[in-house]
């Protein structure tokens, strides 16, 4: 399965990404000790990731899940933006791609992304949910 890619796919600090079916990328926020929240350059992580999964002749479907057995996503990473009121970084590194919250909530993509919900879906995580 992931052999049988023609392009490799991007890295990510924030996401596993496993082949369990043919045509099928199993997309996982790999951060359960932080209930799966999203901190900012992960919004660009997923949104890398799925631009190059519309891309990939040879997957037909997304499955996102999350990692662990309490939350599916519980939304922004509130812990990192606290230590971004006290310590200003630049405007860019707080803002989500124009694809929207985990490159999802806005994606205008070709192919289709399903969650498999696995707990708690709270603020941006249920954005996931709802898709578009």
């Amino acid at each position: 399965m992931a052999s049988d890619l023609q392009t490799q796919p991007p890295l990510s600090q924030n996401y596993l990404l496993a082949y369990p079916a043919p045509h099928v990328l199993l997309v996982t926020i790999n951060r359960p000790r932080g209930m799966n929240s999203i901190p900012y350059a992960a919004h660009w992580e997923a949104d890398a990731i799925f631009q190059w999964f519309d891309d990939e002749p040879t997957l037909r479907v997304a499955v996102i899940t999350g990692a662990g057995e309490k939350a599916f996503c519980a939304g922004q990473d509130l812990i990192e933006q606290g230590e971004i009121r006290r310590k200003p970084q630049p405007r860019q590194m707080m803002q989500h791609p124009f694809s929207g919250f985990a490159g999802i909530s806005r994606r205008v993509g070709k192919k289709p992304i399903v969650a498999a919900v696995n707990g708690f879906a709270l603020g941006g995580g249920f954005e996931i949910v709802l898709g578009w």
